[in-house]
């Protein structure tokens, strides 16, 4: 599984880490809004350590004026 930045099942952002500092990488991060699980917290560290700038992408309005969404 690789690290949902926004909840597949409820479109939130809010993340939940049990223990937090003291949390194994191997620890379940969840949805703050649903618990749904979006990944480990390995995974949520290794993704902000990473150079990636592309995660969030801004599409084009409906009318394709390039306004943002």
């Amino acid at each position: 599984m690789s690290f949902q930045l926004v909840c597949i099942e409820c479109d939130s952002i809010g993340v939940v880490i049990d223990h937090g500092e003291l949390a194994p990488p191997s620890a379940i991060v969840r949805c703050s809004h649903c618990s749904a699980a979006r990944g480990t917290l390995g995974e949520l560290r290794s993704l902000a350590l990473s150079e990636r700038r592309d995660l969030f992408d801004v599409g084009l309005d409906i009318n394709g004026t390039g306004a943002a969404l």
